[in-house]
């Protein structure tokens, strides 16, 4: 399995300003307004799976769909998910998973733990107003919007001007661990232990003897080797 840092050792050559991001850049909080992870479009490196750089330059990831938006000239525009490996945004990296992108914690031979961060429906919908109307309709209609304009391009200067009187909307995050090429499963021991064609037994006994701890990305990594060693 190709191992994701063999792109990233050319990111940091053509790019070493990455090494050193401003960190509150990273403390955004995604708004109706604006659905991304980032509060601008920050330049970055997109590689495809052969480790070419198919695009430089401002992007940003959204928490609708989790797919990568870059700025042509001054229109906001969806990537071609289907050409895109990894894409490192200042000293973070994302991994393409089926059309979608996962933040990369730790990586290994035969894996990564990864993270995802998404706009979290269920939350949005607990907040009730009355009379039956969820006080979130409203957020989400207009993120939904958003989210229509976006894919067609919407003019980044309009939507830089509409960010500040955007509300905040609620982002999910969910572990995962990634294994044999593209298959992901979530970073919990009973989703492990039902992944089919595992011998449950044999599982269990490296479990124990790593002694896995399910919150550390160093572990879930060491589980990732052992799926791809035996399921792949």
């Amino acid at each position: 399995m190709k191992r994701i840092v063999f792109l990233l050792l050319g990111m940091m050559v053509v790019f070493p300003a990455f090494s050193q991001p401003n960190k509150d850049r990273w403390a955004f909080k995604p708004k109706d307004s604006w659905p991304f992870l980032y509060d601008d479009f920050t330049p970055g490196i997109v590689c495809s799976d052969t480790g070419d750089d198919i695009l430089m330059g401002d992007v940003n990831i959204s928490v609708l769909n989790q797919k990568l938006y870059y700025v042509k000239g001054e229109t906001i525009m969806e990537a071609d998910m289907l050409k895109v490996f990894s894409v490192r945004v200042g000293a973070e990296v994302f991994v393409n998973v089926a059309g979608k992108l996962y933040k990369v914690l730790s990586e290994s031979k035969g894996g990564a733990a990864i993270l995802a961060r998404y706009l979290d429906t269920e939350e949005m919908n607990k907040t009730n107003i009355g009379y039956g109307v969820s006080s979130s309709v409203a957020t989400t209609q207009r993120v939904a919007g958003l989210a229509m304009d976006s894919n067609a391009g919407i003019n980044i200067n309009q939507a830089i001007a509409s960010k500040e009187s955007g509300k905040e909307i609620p982002v999910a995050e969910k572990y995962y661990i990634l294994f044999c090429r593209n298959r992901i499963v979530p970073a919990l021991k009973r989703e492990v232990m039902d992944i089919p064609g595992l011998d449950k037994n044999k599982a269990k006994a490296f479990f124990k003897e790593h002694k896995i701890k399910w919150s550390r990305p160093e572990s879930l990594t060491e589980v990732a080797d052992f799926l791809t060693e035996n399921l792949l």
